[in-house]
C-alpha cells in the first residue's frame, strides 16, 4: 500500500490514531475497488447490499474495529453471504457493574430471535420463518458474565440484551526489583 501524505493528521498530532486512519483508509480501497469489477444485474434486485464497519475504544483502552453487514468484499466484488451479521455495539457499565449489548436486527419478531451466553461468549441468531431474513454472529472477547443473569428486549428491530458482570478479583501485580 503506498502510503499517502495526510497533512491534517501531521498538523492536528492525531499520533497514535495515524495506524488507526491507515487501516480504515485501506478498508475503504478495499471497498471501493470491490465496486469496480462489478457488472450490472449481479446483485439480487430489491434486496438492499449492507457492508460497513464501526470502531470503538474497548474497556481495556484498545480500539476495536468491527465488520458488519450482508456482503463480503473480495478482490473480484462482493459476494452475497446467506447471512447477515448484525450491528452490534457493548458497554459496560461499571456503575451498575453490567455488561449491555445492542444489536440492530429488522425485519425479524422477538419470537424469530434465539440468544445463547457462556461465561466469555453471546450468540444471536435470528431468522423469519419465510428465511427472508437472517442474521448470525457470535460475540466473544467479552469480560465474564453470568449467563443466567441475561435480560432481553426487542422494540423496532432493535434487541438490547444485559448480562451482570462476574465479580473479577483485584489483580495486583507484583512487584519486580529493577538492577
Amino acid at each position: 500500500m503506498v502510503r499517502r501524505r495526510r497533512p491534517f493528521r501531521d498538523l492536528f498530532g492525531f499520533g497514535g490514531f495515524s495506524d488507526i486512519f491507515d487501516e480504515m483508509d485501506r478498508m475503504m480501497e478495499e471497498f471501493m475497488e470491490s465496486f469496480r469489477g462489478l457488472r450490472p444485474g449481479e446483485l439480487r434486485e430489491g434486496e438492499p447490499m449492507v457492508y460497513g464497519w464501526s470502531m470503538e475504544i474497548g474497556p481495556d483502552g484498545i480500539p476495536r474495529i468491527q465488520e458488519f453487514g450482508n456482503v463480503r468484499p473480495t478482490r473480484g466484488g462482493f459476494v452475497e453471504k446467506g447471512v447477515r451479521e448484525p450491528f452490534t455495539s457493548t458497554m459496560i457499565d461499571e456503575e451498575n457493574d453490567v455488561l449491555r449489548i445492542t444489536a440492530e436486527l429488522p425485519g425479524v419478531s422477538k419470537e424469530d430471535i434465539n440468544l445463547s451466553a457462556t461465561e466469555n461468549s453471546v450468540t444471536i441468531e435470528a431468522k423469519t420463518k419465510e428465511g427472508e431474513r437472517k442474521y448470525y454472529k457470535v460475540l466473544t472477547d467479552l469480560p465474564e458474565i453470568d449467563p443466567d443473569s441475561a435480560e432481553a428486549m426487542y422494540n423496532n428491530g432493535v434487541l438490547e440484551v444485559t448480562f451482570k458482570l462476574k465479580e473479577r478479583p483485584e489483580r495486583r501485580g507484583k512487584k519486580i526489583e529493577v538492577k
